[in-house]
């Protein structure tokens, strides 16, 4: 009974183990952060890639406005009203209204002086509407190598210091590994964002030369019938 008994009271006063400590699961941007120095040419990237696919797509939002101006313009050029017509693209401040200047300041000429200057003009407003967009078919392609160049030198890293330490436990291993992925992911997650910006501003591009395209045969058309 006096056995039992003391060995119930050591029992009670035994030291108990303390619970292992719980490590919080860490947010998305705790984790990106520790992707390394390699995430500031990425970061520089998508800030880049951002800025043209907005600034392109407010132009061409604006490029598309202006309704059908030939059929604006046509009692104008019928009454011999040059300069009003003029004004009235011009007001209209859209590349195909650019492009009916051109024609409406070359009306006396040959037709296809007329289409000649209209043709040129279109180029030059394409290339203004396009300006900036060379860059993100450029990330697309750069922002990707970066975050596979991260990851190639977090690897490395971490096996050496595994030749420092001679220590390859799975934790190690892992957890340097995962932190250098987050430089593959995020090249890789900009260069989809510029791949596809690149891809839906040139779609819209395509549908406003179709505009100019459309406006510039209506007017050698209106040309021709009052010639």
């Amino acid at each position: 009974m006096m056995h039992s008994l003391l060995l119930q009271i050591a029992t009670t006063n035994l030291p108990t183990a303390a619970p292992a400590p719980v490590k919080e699961a860490e947010s998305v941007f705790e984790i990106a952060m520790k992707g390394g120095w390699i995430l500031v040419p990425i970061t520089f990237l998508s800030i880049v890639a951002v800025y043209v696919i907005i600034d392109r797509w407010a132009a061409i939002i604006k490029a598309k406005k202006g309704g059908d101006l030939v059929k604006t313009i046509e009692p104008l050029i019928k009454e011999g009203k040059i300069d009003m017509a003029i004004a009235t693209c011009q007001a209209s401040n859209t590349p195909a209204g650019n492009v009916l200047v051109a024609g409406l300041k070359t009306i006396g000429h040959p037709v296809s002086d007329v289409q000649d200057a209209m043709e040129s003009e279109a180029n030059l407003q394409l290339d203004s509407i396009m300006k900036g967009m060379q860059y993100l078919t450029i990330i697309a392609s750069v922002a990707p190598m970066f975050g596979f160049l991260g990851t190639i030198f977090g690897v490395i890293k971490i096996f050496y210091n595994i030749s420092l330490t001679d220590n390859i436990s799975i934790g190690i291993i892992s957890g340097g590994l995962y932190q250098k992925m987050i430089a593959s992911a995020s090249g890789l997650f900009v260069g989809i964002v510029a791949f596809i910006g690149y891809q839906l501003l040139n779609a819209s591009i395509d549908k406003i030369t179709n505009i100019i395209e459309r406006q510039c045969t209506q007017f050698i058309a209106l040309l021709r019938s009052n010639s």
